[in-house]
């Protein structure tokens, strides 16, 4: 998620443009269109009421449960017919190519929650959502370098009675962010239910960008 940093640094053959001409121009020479986002960002402070079914990472970025639990609605958050369907990644299209599965602890979940690709988590402010049990969602929320707070991943069980429950989650976090004036985060333009769910929150688009691979 992200804005000149739509991918992650380093990715090269990469290029970030924010003109649909440009973008077109591109992909006519038979670059490779990756992903196609509005980067948005929300103001802060935010109030929220503490969430008992929210349960926060440790400072030391360890999940509250096991990773082998959170990947059930993890997965289903991300059906084929979604815009960001794993394997292709469920947030950046670095991912691109990433086993689906419990490979995705390893590949993705546990390298972002120890900071090792956008920034440092803040612990605090990302948490799982389980009830009875279920781990039904999460969020994980970041420190970026020259972006602050940021959104790497956000989820739910797209059961019907876990409805509602991404904004909640984005409110919750976004009230335990003192010191931060801003909450940024991209969603994948096609994403409808995601970008309804921000907006209702309360962020606003910034930008809109295409990410291409260039030949």
């Amino acid at each position: 998620m992200s804005d000149p940093a739509f991918v992650p640094p380093n990715l090269v053959g990469t290029v970030t443009v924010f003109h649909a001409e440009e973008a077109a121009a591109l992909i006519a020479t038979g670059a490779t269109l990756q992903r196609h986002a509005h980067q948005m960002r929300l103001a802060l402070p935010v109030d929220a009421p503490d969430e008992s079914e929210f349960w926060p990472f440790a400072p030391d970025a360890t999940p509250p449960v096991p990773w082998e639990r959170v990947m059930p609605s993890f997965e289903a958050a991300y059906p084929p017919e979604h815009p960001d369907h794993l394997p292709g990644g469920p947030a950046e299209p670095a991912l691109a190519g990433l086993p689906g599965g419990p490979a995705l602890i390893d590949s993705y979940l546990v390298p972002y929650t120890a900071g090792a690709k956008l920034g440092p988590l803040i612990c605090h402010a990302s948490a799982l959502a389980v009830r009875d049990g279920h781990v039904y969602g999460g969020i994980l929320v970041v420190d970026r370098p020259d972006e602050g707070a940021w959104v790497c991943d956000i989820w739910r069980d797209p059961g019907t009675a876990y409805a509602g429950t991404g904004s909640t989650l984005l409110r919750w976090s976004a009230s335990r962010l003192a010191g931060h004036d801003s909450l940024g985060l991209v969603v994948t333009v096609g994403n409808d239910a995601a970008l309804r769910a921000y907006e209702r929150t309360g962020f606003t688009i910034e930008s809109t960008a295409w990410t291409i691979r260039l030949p």
